[in-house]
């Protein structure tokens, strides 16, 4: 799918295409396809730098440029909290304000209210709902990065506790390149499936050592 070929803002298409974008992998059409640009919710499972985060970029921005309201993104760590957050300041060129929070669990941070997009760690939004952060009514798409921790033995209660109180009140997309029960997830979440091991650069495996690369194949490089 070409880019000039999506139904989504105009604005959005002119961004991409500044970034040199001009057509998209195909996993990440066919999630495009899905419903999501409609309001669906969507579990992404695709491997890593098959452009999940890109899919979700489009999702989040053309539903803010059309309706209005606020998206968070959830992350894991405070460090992909600042990547994300540098990586979305490009959209302000469009109107959209950008806000990272990841510290200070006994804060409503309302002056979060004055942004369109919010990164977030899923801890540091678990404690703004449970302080009943008044901007959070305006959430329209809630953007679970990583999801396949929700499995995971110190987080994943939290995450599962936000998704939980934020289905049926806005949009989720929930990204992974690793989990492992993506079809139980996405009955759980009322949402469109799409999974795909298509990747931009072929995988290939070998073992290094001491100057050789021995490729699964048999091929053989050597290193000096």
């Amino acid at each position: 799918m070409r880019v000039d070929e999506l139904p989504v803002d105009e604005r959005l298409k002119a961004v991409l295409k500044e970034r040199g974008i001009e057509e998209l992998y195909p996993p990440q059409a066919e999630a495009l396809k899905s419903g999501a640009l409609e309001g669906r919710n969507l579990v992404l499972a695709i491997p890593t730098a098959s452009g999940k985060t890109l899919v979700s970029e489009i999702v989040m921005v053309n539903k803010l440029l059309r309706e209005g309201g606020k998206a968070v993104y959830l992350v894991p760590l405070k460090a992909l909290a600042e990547e994300k957050y540098r990586e979305f300041k490009e959209w302000e060129k469009l109107g959209l304000k950008v806000a990272a929070t990841t510290g200070d669990y006994d804060s409503t941070d309302d002056w979060l209210g004055r942004y369109d997009i919010i990164v977030a760690t899923a801890e540091k939004f678990d404690s703004l709902l449970r302080h009943g952060a008044r901007w959070i009514d305006d959430v329209k798409l809630v953007v679970a990065d990583e999801v396949h921790l929700i499995g995971s033995y110190d987080r994943g209660a939290t995450l599962e506790m936000i998704l939980t109180h934020m289905l049926g009140r806005a949009q989720i997309l929930a990204l992974s390149a690793t989990v492992g029960n993506a079809e139980e997830l996405a009955e759980w979440l009322d949402a469109s499936l799409v999974v795909s091991d298509w990747r931009p650069v072929q995988l290939r495996r070998g073992v290094f050592h001491l100057g050789t690369l021995i490729w699964e194949d048999g091929k053989v490089e050597s290193y000096p």
